[in-house]
């Protein structure tokens, strides 16, 4: 079995910036995993083209078993507030983690965790960039028993 990890980055590329679905897919495809983990994942914003990218990615690997876990609803960094429960943020853009499986799923785990209580220091790279301090955003953890 084949597993890996994969940080979308919104699905934005490194190089341009921009997101492209045909250059996610390709990289997806590349990766030839049985199990998928996703990270920084959006579903229907506008700097992603409103796609689901945790479904692109799924595609691509010719996987029957998908799942995206919203952490927040909204876009992070600009407005955004926590999700409440599984059913809550649809037909609004969300922000997560998705699960990618080419085997049977018994059952999804979703966990919702709190911001951390703390600012975290990050690198903003650029002009006017530099170390700065921002507010934690809410997690979310996404686990699968596989058959």
């Amino acid at each position: 079995m084949r597993l890996a990890t994969f940080n979308l980055l919104h699905g934005r590329s490194l190089t341009d910036g921009l997101v492209d679905p045909d250059r996610l897919t390709a990289a997806v495809t590349a990766l030839d995993a049985d199990v998928l983990a996703l990270q920084e994942v959006d579903r229907d914003q506008s700097r992603s083209g409103k796609l689901d990218l945790t479904a692109v990615a799924a595609r691509a690997l010719g996987a029957p078993e998908h799942h995206f876990a919203a952490a927040v609803v909204g876009t992070p960094g600009e407005q955004f507030r926590p999700l409440t429960h599984d059913d809550d943020g649809h037909g609004e853009p969300c922000y997560g983690v998705g699960l990618v499986s080419r085997h049977p799923v018994r059952t999804w785990q979703v966990t919702r965790l709190k911001p951390a209580p703390v600012r975290s220091p990050v690198y903003v790279p650029g002009p006017g960039g530099g170390l700065t301090l921002l507010h934690d955003e809410p997690r979310v953890v996404l686990a699968a028993v596989l058959d």
